[in-house]
């Protein structure tokens, strides 16, 4: 008797819901960043740019007197139901993948792309070992996405996962639609990102991709909440509809899915802004940060800071193996500061944690263990709830922050690499909260997923 082979994941094509061209012109003005990367200044952007945008169903916003009954969530899910009467809105009439390529340049003038497709995935705990996490999630952002999951019955946004393909199988699939016309063509003018998106619906091709996942693991990239939201409120659909059976909707989660081996995946670090610091504990910072690192300043009068920003920031980046490094710049102090981790055995000994020596290795683990509560005296429920620390990509932003008192200090990190987080994943391990930071991020509002029995 032929024993049952044991399907690690499940990815399926499925009937999306989008935006109607027909109704809506031009979908492109329809599209926003995913919502956790959205400023206050972003979202008044995206409501002046369209009345349909997709920001009035995954960030709604809060109004004076909401209560249970009307609130963001609720009027998310009653605007999604108004367009899709309206047409604005239109479901297509079977199960496809989605094509979806973004092509863009790195700040220094590399000319990149990513290319994968987006399907639904059949939702694992982590425990299984099949959807591996790399992040440590936040409390209020977890809550805020189950409120508006449950509440609207709808995923209004894919999270990115990653998966390894060395001899580039699927990528083959997905370049034969580039010289196909899209179904979106948008260049993003804010990040200079060109976004297309083309349906796939070949059932040779849909049947390899299916068959494809059967052995292969998926790593998260981005949407750590938006996974575990889906988890929670899949648990609760379960409850409520104890016979559903395995396939019913909740059981999935939409997913825009990249081969690791494509080369097109850029990770970007994500700075630390220090704020509300005593000032003893910031002259303590300054006095006791090298007795683990060399620290090497490069002071700058008015007119020279931009010169010694550059070489300070060249030094940063360039890492040599096994050496662990991050910039400082403190406010008040005409100086930029490079700490490079002294001793990494005496390192190892000195943090005591149930890590690997790769997790403890993590620049941004050094920084936390070391600098933010050995130094600092910050815990681990202060850093959870961003009391006194604040993050950003943008390092010219992180700098001018403190030059102008609204930050004490910035610390300036290099980013962890693919392998790194796929590593830490693998040993069933977390890296700390906004260690990663992936570019360019998927648009939200090319397709939705109803969840609705």
């Amino acid at each position: 008797m032929e024993i049952p082979r044991k399907i690690v994941n499940e990815v399926k094509p499925f009937r999306a819901i989008h935006y109607n061209p027909d109704f809506v012109g031009d979908i492109g003005k329809c599209l926003s960043e995913p919502y956790d990367v959205i400023s206050d200044e972003d979202l008044e952007e995206y409501y002046r740019q369209c009345s349909f945008n997709v920001v009035r169903l995954i960030l709604n916003k809060e109004l004076p007197g909401d209560d249970e009954n009307n609130n963001r969530y609720t009027r998310s899910r009653d605007t999604f139901r108004r367009w899709l009467e309206k047409g604005v809105l239109t479901e297509i009439d079977k199960p496809v993948y989605w094509v979806y390529e973004q092509k863009y340049k790195l700040p220094h003038g590399e000319e990149k792309m990513v290319r994968g497709f987006i399907g639904r995935v059949k939702l694992r705990n982590y425990d299984e070992g099949r959807i591996l996490p790399h992040e440590k999630i936040l409390k209020k952002p977890l809550e805020d996405r189950i409120k508006l999951i449950s509440t609207a019955r709808m995923q209004f946004e894919y999270i990115w996962g990653m998966y390894q393909d060395p001899a580039f199988r699927i990528d083959e699939i997905l370049k034969g639609y580039e010289d196909e016309k899209p179904f979106v063509d948008f260049f993003e003018k804010k990040t200079g990102v060109n976004h297309k998106l083309w349906v796939m619906e070949d059932g040779d091709e849909l049947s390899e991709i299916n068959s494809f996942f059967d052995d292969k693991k998926i790593y998260i990239a981005d949407g750590h909440h938006r996974y575990q939201a889906t988890l929670q409120v899949r648990d609760m659909m379960r409850k409520l509809y104890p016979n559903a059976g395995p396939d019913a909707p909740w059981e999935y989660i939409i997913m825009f899915l990249v081969n690791t081996e494509s080369g097109g995946i850029t990770v970007l670090p994500t700075h630390r802004l220090l704020h509300d610091i005593e000032v003893k504990d910031v002259k303590k910072l300054a006095s006791c940060i090298d007795r683990y690192f060399h620290v090497k300043s490069y002071p700058f009068s008015p007119d020279g800071e931009k010169k010694a920003r550059e070489r300070w920031l060249h030094a940063l980046m360039r890492e040599e193996k096994g050496e662990h490094k991050f910039g400082a710049y403190i406010n008040r102090m005409n100086r930029y500061y490079l700490l490079t981790l002294k001793d990494t055995e005496a390192y190892e000994e000195l943090v005591d944690l149930p890590y690997s020596s790769e997790w403890k290795l993590l620049d941004v683990n050094i920084l936390n263990s070391l600098v933010l509560k050995r130094i600092l005296g910050l815990t681990e429920e202060e850093l959870s709830s961003q009391e006194h620390v604040r993050y950003t990509k943008d390092i010219d932003e992180a700098i001018e922050s403190v030059r102008r008192g609204k930050n004490q200090i910035a610390l300036i990190l290099n980013p962890p690499s693919v392998q790194d987080i796929i590593t830490i994943a693998e040993k069933g391990e977390k890296m700390p909260r906004k260690a990663t930071y992936f570019y360019p991020k998927p648009l939200s509002g090319l397709v939705f997923y109803s969840i609705e029995k």
